[in-house]
């Protein structure tokens, strides 16, 4: 990020192709404009964009104050879902006498184009403007010599017959691309999809990620493209099988099914009287969560890892959800769930577009709410595997009847434990160097109990203590 005297610097320097000024702190619009130009680098710079709020156009510091919602609304502009795939950038203020300063720090992307709100902006010399036809095409041939990702590769064995293209006409482009956009769009169907990374024209043949977001039947060509579904009547896999269903077909279509299978078949909403005359309906589990859950399932999983399918089961005391793919990029077992990275980012992208993501990067957050408000333990995450990814979740207001096991055989801590982990790790992650005493005022976890977790903590190599025993306290370790 800069420093002080580096953003001085660019201040005075008004000629630069490397920053925009605005002296306003909530033009989104214009703001998403500039991130999409900047993280796009059409000319090939391969530096950061810097996009300077509360400047004038002179250089000159605007004497304006950013407000706290103001501050929370910059760092949603990466996580609402306007600028699509997500792109890499930093946020910092600066507070001077005259006034305060957003400087917002675009990093160019390794697989362009980035769009805001379906259109690509490019930097023009010192101004931005739409990316024409000839633009893209430049930008889409560098994100192929960065290298092929799996959703990019074309699956050969396949045809445009193979997919289903109303559901791309009518149900995906409509909310991918403006009406007049698609209005005045003469191209065939084969330029459109290749626009938006869905068919190859080269080889005359889908991606994988058209395969499996359009094809009839993608687990013909990509076979672990497929949800398993199965409901145990018993606490592990040896008991007898109440119900089974593989969910496939165009993954569109899959969620919308899986949708409505989870509130009505899942969720299990029931009556329960709560005095003579009045009910309460109630949820074993909420639906959002486990909606929430099964998509990241299928956004994170490794496509490339054998057959497995997505699991989704269903014991009679927990629900399991496994995907095969561990952490991957920046997430790993030290700083999940605070720090999220996409293996698939176009699916991501694609999910956005349909309205089944919110938000990047807050649904874990958001899934565990959504529990404890229904009265249900915390998730239990199981992330230690580089090729498998678990998620546990208990019925509200149940306990686990028994111990549940790792992939590789080893016990869990106790699920009151675990939920009790997480919330040390989140105390220590929002109050850095946070003593003992504090830890109990905030969880709500007995000494006794803190100093065991801790303990495990950092044999985990998790946290750190810092500082004399007096003074010091609790640190994440990085």
């Amino acid at each position: 990020m800069l420093t002080e005297a580096e953003l001085k610097k660019l201040l005075t320097d008004l000629e630069s192709e490397t920053v925009e000024r605005s002296r306003a702190f909530d033009k989104a619009e214009k703001m998403g404009q500039a991130i999409s130009a900047f993280a796009n680098d059409l000319p090939g710079r391969k530096q950061p964009g810097y996009l300077l709020l509360g400047v004038e156009n002179d250089g000159q510091i605007s004497g304006k104050r950013i407000s706290d919602e103001q501050l929370t609304s910059l760092g949603g502009l990466k996580t609402e879902g306007a600028l699509l795939p997500p792109p890499s950038m930093a946020i910092e203020i600066f507070n001077f006498q005259e006034g305060d300063v957003a400087v917002i720090e675009v990093f160019p992307s390794a697989y362009p184009p980035i769009r805001y709100k379906g259109q690509a902006w490019v930097r023009v010399g010192a101004r931005k403007a739409l990316a024409t036809d000839e633009d893209l095409h430049i930008l889409n041939e560098r994100s192929k010599s960065a290298g092929i990702r799996f959703e990019e590769m074309p699956c050969t064995a396949a045809s445009l017959e193979d997919l289903d293209l109303n559901l791309f006409r009518n149900h995906y482009l409509p909310r991918a691309i403006q009406a007049d956009v698609i209005e005045d769009d003469q191209r065939s169907v084969e330029e459109q999809m290749a626009a938006l990374r869905f068919y190859d024209r080269t080889h005359k043949a889908p991606t994988n990620l058209g395969m499996m977001l359009f094809g009839k039947h993608p687990e013909m060509y990509i076979p672990s493209a497929y949800l398993q579904y199965v409901k145990f009547n018993a606490a592990d896999n040896g008991g007898d099988i109440l119900a089974e269903h593989a969910y496939k077909g165009p993954l569109l279509q899959t969620i919308a099914d899986l949708n409505a299978f989870v509130k009505v078949g899942i969720a299990s909403p029931h009556p329960v009287k709560i005095s003579a005359l009045q009910e309460e309906t109630v949820c074993d589990y909420p639906d959002w969560s486990i909606r929430e859950l099964l998509l990241n399932a299928i956004i994170h999983r490794d496509y490339q890892i054998g057959n497995a399918p997505v699991k989704f089961y269903e014991y009679n005391n927990r629900i399991e959800i496994s995907n095969p793919g561990g952490l991957y990029g920046q997430a790993t077992p030290e700083n999940f769930p605070y720090v999220n990275d996409y293996r698939n980012p176009l699916l991501a992208e694609a999910m956005k577009i349909m309205g089944y993501v919110n938000k990047f990067n807050r649904g874990i957050a958001k899934v565990k709410n959504e529990l404890e408000r229904n009265g249900n333990p915390l998730p239990v995450f199981d992330y230690n595997k580089r090729t498998e990814f678990r998620v546990t979740l208990c019925p509200a207001n149940g306990e686990i009847n028994g111990e549940i096991t790792t992939s590789n055989g080893e016990i869990k801590p106790e699920v009151g434990e675990i939920n009790g982990e997480m919330k040390i790790l989140e105390a220590i992650t929002e109050n850095p160097g946070i003593k003992r005493d504090r830890l109990r005022a905030i969880t709500g976890i007995s000494l006794r109990t803190i100093d065991r977790i801790v303990r495990r903590l950092t044999d985990d190599e998790k946290i750190e203590y810092r500082g004399s025993k007096r003074t010091g306290g609790w640190y994440v370790r990085t």
